[in-house]
């Protein structure tokens, strides 16, 4: 990979205005000149955050998105759905870069399977007390990573390949504070090098007093248990985050088992020097572990505030000691892992909007087919959600391999797994099943890789509406303005499109959409003989015998959003087989009954 190649900013952003300005005025100077975009994503702020957004995205510059409000790490996998380039940058709101931050990590990238590369985080001396102990302890920290390697990357301060971010499955949507490691730890499993680049800096503006300093490190300590329980191996820590860091709290918390021991023992007049003797040692090692680590900083970096360690960093050891004692109650209770268990967001301006009634009285659901489609199915659930003012969505996970099920856990939306891959035609009659039980009068089809826009929806839906149809296929052959990339695919589709046309005795012009509404008459149909095989071609012949009416409606289709299609030329070919033993099977066949009266 050359440093030619574009780039794609993304800035998740949730009430910062006091430092979003900054950040994205310090992004643009960054474009030397390559393929070069800016996205930022609203997770829903309440302050003057988009007020910033729209005056930036006014210059043509930044290109602003919406997200729903589930936290960073699924507002960044939706941003990565939309980047254009081979090279991500994910820089937080809160970090302002200083120039040639990008060549520098661009260059490290150049490097065989280097999957990330980190800059560093400079001292900073204009903020208040505790920022600057968190910005001299991350440093100090980084000052003692050995040439250039780690094995954790900043999500905040870094550039990713794309390719890499696509092939582990994005970031982890259950996670909030902690979904870095995970994905650092995931990318070095999967073969990928990170790079730590010292001279790419940038500065990070943390939160700031006493409050803003314990509510996050309550979140860093929380967030590292999800992790640790992910990644056992873990336990110990990692490069950045040392053994003898991840020691400190429960080394604390342990003495405050013995303190409370000792004044337990002292009430009741049993002996109580030695468990005061013992916990007075272990905090007066860790005191003296942060005195060392804060004259090392004060000194290289010229900031007093390093003589604060051993106190301020009690504090952050006391509020880890309250995230374990959290983190094991809600385990214990069977709690999930949710972004805001660790990333908490702010009550007194994130109120949530209130529910958006139905658009009409249809009783409309949305069935979705998905097999590995962890990157695209948030951004297919958010963009109908959007659409249709939150139909009925139901999932069907066909017997995915990747880390779909504990995404569609986040989407908060209704699923159902197949054990394995059964195919489209079975997740179909599953989805319908279950959406006909539920009094679905209308069931819409949309595949889960991004192709289909919802925006097309209430023209699919109309001739059901009308009266006109039972069935409704999407074309995007029907109006002439686009057709199959190559002349072999056109040559194909053709005589397809011609073979079933003549067969159904109705015009079929994209014979292999897979973007379908269908009324009563085939839901109650299709829940219990949906084909399978090459579904589409297959479906057009099947409701054509069975004497139900097929409409269809010009519609424009995407490339895919990521991951990779299913129907590879082995498959292609298997499901062309079928399609035309269909062809002569299907008329043979005897109509399965459908009642008229619905």
């Amino acid at each position: 990979m050359s440093v030619s190649d574009g780039v794609t900013f993304i800035v998740p952003v949730y009430n910062g205005a006091r430092t979003l300005d900054a950040t994205l005025k310090a992004i643009l100077p960054q474009d030397d000149g390559r393929p070069f975009e800016v996205i930022a994503i609203d997770d829903g702020s309440r302050d003057e955050s988009p007020g910033i957004l729209a005056r930036h995205a006014r210059d043509g510059r930044v290109q602003v998105l919406h997200s729903d409000g589930r936290g960073a790490a699924a507002a960044i996998n939706y941003a990565l759905a939309e980047a254009h380039h081979p090279l991500v940058a994910q820089v937080d709101q809160d970090v302002t870069l200083e120039p040639g931050w990008l060549e520098r990590l661009t260059a490290a990238m150049d490097e065989p399977r280097v999957g990330a590369a980190q800059g560093r985080y400079v001292a900073v001396r204009d903020g208040g007390l505790f920022s600057r102990v968190m910005a001299l302890d991350l440093v100090d920290r980084y000052d003692q990573l050995p040439g250039g390697r780690t094995d954790h990357v900043c999500t905040g301060n870094s550039v990713y390949r794309a390719e890499a971010l696509r092939e582990v499955g994005g970031l982890d949507e259950s996670l909030g504070y902690g979904y870095d490691n995970d994905l650092s730890y995931r990318l070095a499993a999967a073969g990928w090098r990170l790079r730590f680049v010292p001279d790419a800096t940038s500065r990070h503006r943390w939160r700031e007093g006493l409050t803003g300093y314990l509510r996050q490190q309550y979140g860093f300590g929380y967030g590292r248990l999800d992790v640790v329980a992910r990644h056992p191996s873990r336990l110990g820590g990692d490069l950045v985050s040392d053994a003898a860091m991840m020691a400190h709290a429960p080394a604390t918390l342990l003495a405050l088992v013995l303190g409370l021991a000792a004044v337990m023992a002292a009430s009741a007049g049993q002996p109580w020097v030695g468990l005061a003797a013992a916990a007075t040692l272990i905090l007066g090692g860790l005191a003296l572990d942060r005195l060392v680590a804060g004259a090392r900083a004060a000194r290289r970096h010229h900031d007093p505030a390093g003589l604060l360690f051993p106190l301020i960093h009690l504090l952050r050891d006391l509020a880890w000691c309250a995230a374990i004692a959290a983190w094991t109650v809600r385990r214990a209770l069977g709690r999930r892992p949710t972004p805001a268990a660790s990333m908490r967001r702010d009550q007194r301006t994130a109120t949530p909007a209130p529910p958006r009634p139905p658009a009409d009285g249809r009783r409309l659901a949305i069935v979705i087919p998905a097999h590995n489609e962890v990157l695209n199915l948030p951004a297919v659930v958010r963009e109908l959600r959007a659409a249709l003012d939150d139909p009925p969505i139901l999932v069907v996970d066909d017997g995915s391999t990747d880390r779909t099920a504990e995404m569609l856990e986040a989407l908060l939306v209704p699923y159902v797994r197949l054990g394995v891959r059964l195919g489209v035609g079975a997740a179909m009659r599953a989805g319908l099943r279950l959406a006909d039980e539920r009094g679905a009068a209308v069931v819409a089809r949309i595949d889960g890789d991004g192709q289909h826009d919802p925006a097309f929806l209430p023209a699919l839906v109309a001739p059901l509406d009308e009266g006109r149809a039972d069935a409704v296929i999407g074309s995007r052959y029907l109006d002439g303005r686009e057709r199959p990339p190559t002349a072999r695919r056109r040559a194909a589709r053709w005589c397809l499109a011609r073979l079933i046309s003549g067969l159904a005795r109705q015009p079929a012009s994209d014979p292999t959409s897979g973007l379908w509404a269908f009324g009563p008459r085939a839901v109650h149909l299709l829940a219990g003989h949906y084909p399978t095989g090459y579904s589409e071609p297959e479906l057009r012949l099947f409701l054509a015998r069975n004497g139900l009416r097929v409409v269809e409606v010009p519609v424009r289709m995407r490339p895919r959003r990521g991951g990779r299609t299913s129907l590879t030329l082995p498959r292609a070919g298997h499901a062309l087989a079928r399609t035309l033993l269909a062809l002569v099977v299907v008329p043979l066949r005897s109509p399965v009954k459908v009642s008229s009266d619905d």
